[in-house]
This record gives C-alpha cells, sequence and structure tokens, in this order.
C-alpha cells in the first residue's frame, strides 16, 4: 500500500493523472455503429467461403459486433478448425486498424480501407512468423451476393495472386475452434 501512495505522491508533483484519471472524452454522436457502415452487409451473419482456386479449403467465418457497436469482431474456422482466428476491426482516422490472433501461434496487424460499396483493401503484417512477407488482399461482394477475399504475397518486388475465397452467406454455419493442445505441466 506505501508503494502506491508513493506512485500517487510522485504523480501529483509532475502534474500528470495517472492513467485511470485520463478519461476520454465520450464519441460524438454518430460515432460506434455508423462508423462501421461499410462492414453492415457483413455484420450480424456467418459466411461459407470455399478457397480458390480448387476448392480443397472452406471457411467459415462469423461476423458480429464488439465492444458496444464501436468495433468489429470476426471469428473464423477453417477445415472445421484445424485452423481459426478472431480478428477486432476498429475505426481509426479515414479507415480501420485490425488485430488478428491465431490457433497458429502467430498474429497479424494491419489496416483496411473501404475502396467502394463492400469492397475493401488490407494491408497486413505477419508477426511471430519469421522473414513471412507483407500481405495485401482484396474484399469485394458481388452484385450476386458473394464476397471474394482474394490474398497477394509480395515476391521479388511484385505482388503475387496466392489464392483466396469465395464466401456464401450461410445462417446455419458455425465457426469450430481447435481444441486446445493438454497442458504438459502438472497441476
Amino acid at each position: 500500500m506505501i508503494r502506491i501512495a508513493a506512485a500517487a505522491a510522485v504523480v501529483c508533483l509532475l502534474g500528470a493523472a495517472p492513467a485511470w484519471a485520463q478519461v476520454a472524452q465520450l464519441p460524438p454522436a454518430g460515432v460506434g455503429r455508423a462508423a462501421y457502415a461499410p462492414f453492415e452487409h457483413l455484420v450480424g451473419k456467418s459466411w461459407r467461403g470455399t478457397g480458390v482456386p480448387g476448392g480443397d479449403a472452406v471457411d467459415v467465418q462469423r461476423w458480429d459486433w464488439a465492444v458496444g457497436g464501436h468495433a468489429v469482431r470476426v471469428v473464423h474456422s477453417v477445415n472445421d478448425g484445424a485452423y481459426a482466428g478472431e480478428t477486432l476491426i476498429f475505426r481509426a482516422g479515414d479507415g480501420y486498424v485490425f488485430h488478428y490472433f491465431t490457433s497458429g501461434g502467430f498474429h497479424t496487424t494491419g489496416t483496411m480501407t473501404s475502396t467502394g460499396p463492400g469492397a475493401f483493401e488490407v494491408e497486413e503484417t505477419v508477426h511471430g512468423l519469421e522473414g513471412f512477407p507483407p500481405l495485401r488482399s482484396t474484399i469485394v461482394m458481388g452484385d450476386d451476393g458473394v464476397n471474394r477475399s482474394r490474398s497477394f504475397q509480395q515476391e521479388n518486388g511484385a505482388w503475387v495472386e496466392k489464392g483466396g475465397f469465395d464466401y456464401r452467406e450461410a445462417p446455419d454455419a458455425v465457426p469450430v475452434m481447435p481444441a486446445l493442445a493438454a497442458s504438459s505441466t502438472p497441476g
């Protein structure tokens, strides 16, 4: 308790408020869900995607509101939980930032920019996989209701398409999280 009091005294002497006292002002009206209008066609729905080319992989996504409508959360799984992840998307300036956490032991961060109705460009950096090059993606909702994502990886200074998924709305689809491996620690 003495350490907390001493830290508070130092903060007061320096004229700075502690982090818990630095509450940001409430966002203005219209921020929140209105700031996520480009995602309206996806949020609250489940989607089943078939891998292209070839169609060997199936990705199930569920898009929902997060943080009371001040963010978007996407949970997904590939091939009934062989691999899965969760993404949180937040408004930042004129675009969006995201953090993607995976069951594969790595995570990514990036930006999303709305390029038109139902369309986005994505820039992504992979963390935890040494030497993995930057990624780019496009996401476009077609007039046929198919949401098409395509991924590109940088190779020798050029962006090379690496495939993607064609997603169709699937109300019954549920992402399956992989089983957590048993702990080797007794106890």
